[in-house]
């Protein structure tokens, strides 16, 4: 008898199918109660930048203690870098005048972040330049009006600020 002939004649037993069904179940089960139970340590911060008006066009504004830099596009908006590199867990340096950012800059203006760690490049506005081809991670940026009403403020959404 062949290979095939056996296969063919082969049947699984009658109760293959509800047995997996129940084990599939389970697994899910033990899934979500799991994931309940151990939620993920997600921590949301709305961090204030400051007012509006600080922010001025290819000019960092430099966050030490939030490993957070600020800068200003040519369109009015800001953008913010996440200066925490996930994939070696260190922190970039900002260096202002390091000409190996002029040719991704605007204008052609110097100025990159380095990783200290793997010696990967970014330009100021956080693209990547050598060393790795992804960018820098941009939080969540919101206007917002300062509490008496009077000035612009920009908020920055700052996830897992201190991990």
């Amino acid at each position: 008898m062949s290979l095939a002939q056996r296969l063919r004649s082969w049947s699984a037993p009658p109760m293959l199918g509800p047995f997996m069904v129940l084990v599939v179940t389970a697994v899910g089960l033990f899934a979500v109660f799991w994931g309940y139970f151990n939620p993920p340590p997600i921590e949301v911060v709305m961090f204030d930048a400051g007012d509006r008006t600080q922010f001025v066009a290819h000019k960092v504004v430099v966050y030490p203690d939030q490993h957070l830099y600020m800068v200003a596009m040519e369109d009015g908006r800001v953008r913010a870098i996440d200066g925490r590199v996930v994939g070696t867990n260190c922190r970039v340096e900002y260096l202002p005048d390091d000409p190996r950012g002029a040719e991704r800059n605007p204008n052609g203006l110097p100025g990159i972040y380095r990783d200290p760690c793997s010696g990967a490049l970014w330009s100021f506005e956080g693209n990547a330049i050598s060393g790795t081809d992804k960018p820098l991670r941009t939080p969540f940026v919101t206007p917002s009006l300062s509490a008496d009403g009077k000035s612009q403020r920009v908020m920055v959404e700052l996830v897992n600020p201190n991990k």
